[in-house]
């Protein structure tokens, strides 16, 4: 098979022509574009094939996305960026857009467009917004969120993470929450929704929602007030009862009734920038308690003395950055 001149598959394009290319792109996108820099562009597409092969490579995943999303919005979170931030979303990003079935890949790829959500939060971060419809939105930690209201529906994206709904009354407008793993559409009401890895789980407090998994021939499910159900892409589970606790987390505070120490460190660490962990000697001790996400280093100190354990700081960089925080049983 032949190739028309001046034409280069993907893969055949330099890893340095790709950045520059990325570049570029970057470059063209920002305010404002002189005639100069328009020329220079010309120029530099002109000089060789594979520099053309390049920009049109670009071009046709904008294209793809319809020039709004994936690239674009990995554009513009870049443009944000710091120096050497800069420097290393460059780079991933001509690996993305220049390997093969980069198109699906860029879009696909949820960190850069977590960068670029509407709303996000850092770990241990909370933020309540109040929507252009009078819906409250609260995002717990580490959560991402994209805001897609339209004439005939309101729909969150939900890219990462955990938030809580107040919907409020909309006859003509369809309120839809976006997961990887489905739908969730409220039928006016108060729930949250928390998406991790293939997983997603619908809590209900009031009002009704209908979860519908993104594969076609998965049946949806309608969850009524005192119901939640984790589901995946192909089905959702039998649902079980929620208790106020499951939204506790919107006031600030973890409740915990006899749970594994395990598990509340694997929560609290949801809150915290660097992992929370426990030796396997202690891991199914129970406790009890009502725990402020903000506080975790007074948490972890109440659970050292009340439990009679040890707090073990991994660190590097000369102790100046943690990795890791363990408790583990008292050295006798």
């Amino acid at each position: 098979m032949t190739r028309a001149p001046g034409r280069a598959a993907a893969h055949e394009i330099p890893q340095e022509v790709a950045r520059r290319a990325v570049e570029w792109m970057l470059e063209l996108q920002s305010a404002p574009v002189t005639p100069a820099l328009r020329q220079a562009w010309t120029d530099w597409r002109a000089a060789h094939p594979a520099h053309e092969a390049a920009w049109q490579r670009i071009e046709s995943v904008r294209q793809r996305f319809g020039g709004a999303s994936g690239a674009t919005a990995v554009a513009h979170a870049t443009l944000g960026a710091g120096a050497h931030s800069r420097r290393r979303a460059v780079k991933a990003l001509a690996v993305l857009l220049f390997a093969g079935g980069a198109a699906r890949t860029v879009e696909q790829r949820t960190p850069w467009r977590q960068w670029a959500a509407d709303h996000r939060t850092r770990p241990g971060e909370q933020r309540r917004i109040l929507l252009a419809d009078g819906s409250t939105l609260m995002l717990n930690t580490d959560t991402a969120v994209d805001v897609r209201f339209g004439p005939t529906e309101r729909r969150l994206v939900l890219l990462r993470g955990e938030i809580f709904m107040v919907t409020a009354k909309d006859p003509g407008r369809r309120f839809l929450v976006e997961m990887p793993q489905g739908l969730a559409e409220a039928l006016g009401t108060q729930f949250t929704a928390h998406t991790a890895g293939d997983r997603a789980v619908v809590r209900v407090f009031e009002g009704a929602v209908e979860i519908t998994p993104a594969a076609a021939a998965a049946p949806a499910q309608i969850l009524q007030a005192g119901q939640g159900a984790g589901f995946t892409a192909q089905s959702v589970d039998t649902p079980q009862p929620v208790a106020d606790a499951d939204k506790s987390w919107v006031q600030g505070t973890l409740i915990a009734k006899s749970m594994r120490l395990a598990d509340l460190l694997a929560q609290l660490s949801r809150y915290s920038p660097h992992p929370i962990v426990c030796s396997d000697a202690v891991a199914e001790l129970r406790v009890s308690g009502a725990y402020p996400v903000a506080q975790i280093p007074l948490i972890l100190e109440s659970l050292s003395a009340t439990l009679q354990l040890q707090i073990e700081t991994q660190t590097r960089f000369g102790g100046r950055q943690v990795v890791q925080v363990r408790l583990a049983a008292r050295d006798a």
